[in-house]
Formats: structure tokens, C-alpha cells, sequence
């Protein structure tokens, strides 16, 4: 019984391994005949290409109707449509390649020239066949090169013609970083910084070129426009790609790092902003006055022995910082060191002559010695000691007056700037008339 089982079931299973071989055979005719269909439209697509390359070429040269360049635009685009369906395909022979390359290049060439002409004469264009369209382009000449075997003698040299082939592919450089810049100010930023990273790897993108490479946008211009870019897409990840090369251009290097100082406050990242921005001001104090300003009061924020160690710092770097002047000058005020606050409060009028703050504070120094003296005197005893006591605190009080005199200089119409002090100073030292002037103005 179990032999007639096991002789049946192998009957069964030849007889599908049968069936199973002659439903393969089907489905391979079928793939081959679709292969051979889709191969047939490939080559179909190529030919309508290269037609529509030829009609509209010989049309745009047409001295009696020349095609518009609308026309020409819209036939290219058509063109590249069906050249790019057979090259997508993968069924064109290996022969055709270098053609169907040379084909696609062609159809991109002109659009390019036109958009070229339209940015130069500041007409408005469609920046984003211009990106598109010229990505396709280069990529058509490379593999052109790639798949075109060079010919050195005989009718069909092409030698020369490859040559050329690599210089145009070379040019073609710069156009991304024109392209960067297009699509930039369209707020297209993710193309853009695509497009002026392309630039900037074009030599490894293209390595057949590397040599020849000589591009008039320089890679420090670019990454210094592809940096602006990112900043402006909020894209700090990319502000940090293209930093360091972008603030190797001089002439744009102090907005590259004030710009980068700006991004760490943006993204909230304080301690990085604070470290930045403090190298940076020392490296070049003059030119980042506002930046030591609002560190100094950081760094105040953070304690007042911060503040003054920052406030040296500049001052080692160059004495003739204003505003490190100053900041020093408060340290010493602070802790009610006059003369010392003096010394640098001198040096800032010295500086800036018309300062107000500074000659005010130089009279506060001064008002705030007289004060500590004075307040000294009704404990003395010795009488002549006493007196001693207050003809010094009277000299001090008048030691004020020519510096609160310059600061009323300095802000003649803001009298309650420096009016009640002046009081105060005119009145101890017995100057009642001026005294009086000065209540007037209160």
C-alpha cells in the first residue's frame, strides 16, 4: 500500500514540475518580448529627442522666424524629457551612450546660455530649470567623457573635441555658484546650499577636470555666500560646514564671525556664544567694540572679579579701548577705590574727550571721597583735627567741580545730569551765587 502512495505522489510532482516548466517558458517569452518592446522605446525616445534637438536648433537659427526663446526653452525641456526616459531606462546598447549623453548635454546647453544672458542683463528667469537643467547638464558631459572612446587619428579623431568637451564641463563651475545665489535669493535654501556645495566639491565630483579647474568664484566666496545662506535658512548645522573657509575671505571675514557670535544667541547657546565672542574680541578689539560692551556686562552678570579680568584682557590687547576703560574704571568704583576708578575714568576722557559719563564719574570719585571725609568729622575730638578734617572734605568737594564743569559741557541741555551735584559741590566750598544758579536749573 505505501508503494502505491509514494508511486503516486511522484507522478503528481513530475507532473507539476510539467506544468511549473511551460508557465516559466510563458512568463520568459512574455519578459522577453516586453524587454525587446521597451528597448524598441528607448531607442524610439532617443530618435524623437535627437529630432526634436534638430528642429529646434535649425529653428532658432532661422533668419525669416526664428524660434522665440520661450520656444526654445519649452522644446529642450521636451527633449530632455525623452532622452532622459531612454537614458533612465538602462536598455540603450553601450555604443549608443556616449550619443545619448552628448544628446542630453545638447538639449541643456542652450536653455543655459539664454539664462545666462537674461542674469546678465537682470531679466527674470526660471531659476529653477536653470538649477535643475544645469545639474542635468554637467552630469551629460561627464558621462559623455566617460563613455565616448577617444579616437587620436584618422577621420573620426576626436581628440580635440573631447578636449573641449572637458574644458566646457570644467566652466560650468561657477555657474553653481551661480546657481547658489539664484535660488538664495528666491529662499530656496536648501537647493541653494546644494548647488554652492556642488561647487565647492566640483573637482571631486568631476575628477576628469581637477586639472584644468579655474573657477572665477574663488571657494572663499562661495562658502562665505553659502554661509550667509544658512544662516538665513536657520541652518546652523551648515553655518559651521562652511565656516571656516568663509572667514579666509578678508573682506567679508568680521561679518562671517559676527554673524557666527549672532547664530550661537539665536540657537541659545549662551556658554558657546560667550566663549566665541570673547576670543573674538580679543583677537581684534577695535573692530568689536559693541560686542566687548555687552560681554563686559555678561561677564558683570556673572561677577563682578569676571568683569574685571575680561576688562584687562582688552586693555593688554589695546590701552585705547574705550569701553574696557571704563568697565575697569566701575570695578574700581565699585569697591570704592576712587583713585584708581579715577586713573581709568581720565584715560576714557582722554580717549573721548566729549565722554559725559566719564568726566561725571571723575567728579563722583571725588564727591564720594568728600562724603567719606565728611562723615568722619563729627566723631573727631581734637578740634584742630576736626578742622583739618573738614578743610579736606571742602578740597575734595572743590576738586569735583571742574569735572562735573565738563560733563555740564558735555550735556549742556540735561542740567539734572549734573545741576544737583554741582550744588552740593558749590554750596560747601562757599560759592553761594553759583549754588543758587544750580537750584535755578533743578
Amino acid at each position: 500500500m505505501k508503494k502505491i502512495v509514494l508511486s503516486i505522489a511522484l507522478c503528481l510532482f513530475a507532473g507539476g514540475m510539467m506544468a511549473q516548466s511551460a508557465a516559466d517558458k510563458a512568463a520568459a517569452k512574455e519578459a522577453a518580448k516586453a524587454l525587446k518592446a521597451a528597448t524598441k522605446e528607448a531607442k524610439a525616445n532617443m530618435e524623437s529627442a535627437q529630432k526634436v534637438k534638430d528642429e529646434i536648433y535649425a529653428r532658432a537659427v532661422d533668419k525669416e522666424k526664428p524660434a522665440t526663446e520661450e520656444e526654445i526653452i519649452s522644446a529642450c525641456k521636451m527633449g530632455q524629457e525623452l532622452i532622459q526616459k531612454s537614458l533612465k531606462s538602462g536598455l540603450l546598447d553601450e555604443k549608443m551612450l556616449g550619443d545619448a549623453y552628448k544628446l542630453s548635454g545638447d538639449l541643456a546647453l542652450y536653455p543655459l546660455n539664454l539664462y545666462l544672458n537674461a542674469a546678465k542683463d537682470k531679466i527674470p528667469f526660471d531659476t529653477a530649470h536653470y538649477y535643475d537643467n544645469l545639474f542635468l547638464l554637467t552630469d551629460a558631459m561627464h558621462k559623455e567623457l566617460q563613455n565616448t572612446k577617444e579616437i587620436k587619428t584618422g577621420e573620426k579623431a576626436n581628440t580635440t573635441y573631447l578636449e573641449g568637451k572637458r574644458k566646457s564641463l570644467a566652466q560650468c563651475a561657477d555657474y553653481f555658484a551661480y546657481a547658489g545665489q539664484f535660488e538664495s535669493e528666491c529662499h530656496h535654501y536648501d537647493r541653494a546650499l546644494k548647488a554652492y556645495d556642488f561647487a565647492l566639491n566640483y573637482a571631486k565630483t568631476y575628477p576628469e577636470i581637477a586639472d584644468i579647474l579655474d573657477m572665477r568664484v574663488t571657494p572663499e566666496q562661495i562658502s562665505y555666500y553659502a554661509y550667509y545662506c544658512a544662516h538665513e535658512a536657520g541652518n546652523f548645522e551648515a553655518m559651521e560646514k562652511f565656516y571656516d573657509k568663509a572667514v579666509q575671505l578678508k573682506e567679508g571675514a568680521l561679518g562671517v564671525r559676527q554673524l557666527r557670535a549672532q547664530s550661537y544667541m539665536e540657537r541659545g547657546d549662551t556658554v558657546s556664544w560667550a566663549a566665541y565672542v570673547h576670543d573674538l574680541c580679543l583677537e581684534s578689539p577695535k573692530d568689536n567694540l559693541d560686542f566687548i560692551q555687552i560681554l563686559l556686562a555678561y561677564y558683570q552678570k556673572q561677577g563682578i572679579d569676571k568683569m574685571e579680568k575680561f576688562a584687562d584682557e582688552v586693555i593688554a590687547k589695546d590701552a585705547d579701548i574705550l569701553i574696557a576703560n571704563y568697565g575697569k574704571a566701575y570695578v574700581y568704583f565699585q569697591a570704592e577705590k576712587y583713585d584708581e576708578a579715577m586713573t581709568y575714568y581720565k584715560k576714557c576722557t582722554e580717549i573721548k574727550p566729549d565722554y559725559y559719563d566719564a568726566w561725571y564719574q571723575c567728579g563722583m570719585c571725588c564727591f564720594r571721597q568728600a562724603m567719606a571725609k565728611n562723615s568722619t568729622i563729627s566723631s573727631i575730638k581734637n578740634r584742630q583735627q576736626a578742622q583739618k578734617a573738614l578743610d579736606e572734605t571742602k578740597a575734595l568737594f572743590g576738586s569735583a567741580i571742574p569735572y562735573f564743569e565738563k560733563a555740564r559741557e558735555c550735556a549742556p541741555d540735561q542740567p539734572h545730569k549734573w545741576a544737583y551735584e554741582l550744588k552740593q559741590c558749590y554750596s560747601v566750598t562757599g560759592q553761594s551765587a553759583k549754588a543758587a544758579e544750580m537750584d535755578a536749573l533743578l
